[in-house]
């Protein structure tokens, strides 16, 4: 059994430096080759090569990549927001309360400073309160889905009014470029 296998191993086929260098050429033949007409098309076409592209296919592309970087940063971006709300409240509530008198019926009695700051404190705390509610019911709702879906019209419309037409010159040497002209539909 091992000379059978002996066998089979000295019947590989060797390939030789020649037709090594043969198959490299040929090669490299057809890739200038290729490189060599697609200049001299270029060179005879002014306007350059046109590019198609459905609106529908960048939509899809687009569409999936922003609601992909959505997933990934929203929540991060929401758990730091939300632990800047007390701040936030705090800031924006400051000298919220200006009361020092109260009027019932004809009557003014004067607030004694605890009572004022009790009263910010607690009207702040619900302020805090109710804002992470309505964070935590967009979550619920699907806000995700209508942000990415309204950033991805607007990416769409902007492509589709700023790049519709516009020629893009791509330099293949230092004195000739390659004009590639972008249609949307």
């Amino acid at each position: 059994m091992f000379s059978r296998n002996k066998k089979i191993l000295a019947r590989k086929k060797y390939i030789s430096p020649q037709n090594l260098i043969f198959f490299c050429t040929g090669i490299m033949v057809g890739f200038l080759s290729l490189l060599i007409i697609m200049l001299v098309f270029t060179l005879k076409n002014q306007d350059g090569i046109n590019v198609y592209l459905r609106g529908e296919t960048i939509l899809g592309f687009v569409s999936q990549e922003v609601e992909r970087q959505i997933q990934q940063e929203y929540p991060v971006y929401m758990a730091e927001l939300k632990a800047d709300i007390p701040s936030l409240v705090e800031k924006y509530t400051q000298n919220f309360i200006s009361i020092g008198k109260l009027e019932i019926g004809g009557y003014t009695v004067d607030l004694p400073a605890q009572f004022i700051r009790e009263l910010e404190d607690d009207l702040r705390r619900d302020v805090t309160f109710y804002v992470l509610e309505i964070f935590k019911n967009l979550e619920e709702q699907g806000f995700v889905e209508e942000f990415s879906h309204n950033i991805t019209k607007n990416i769409v419309s902007t492509l589709l009014t700023d790049l519709n037409g516009q020629v893009i010159n791509i330099p293949l040497t230092r004195y000739h470029s390659l004009p590639v002209t972008v249609w949307l539909h």
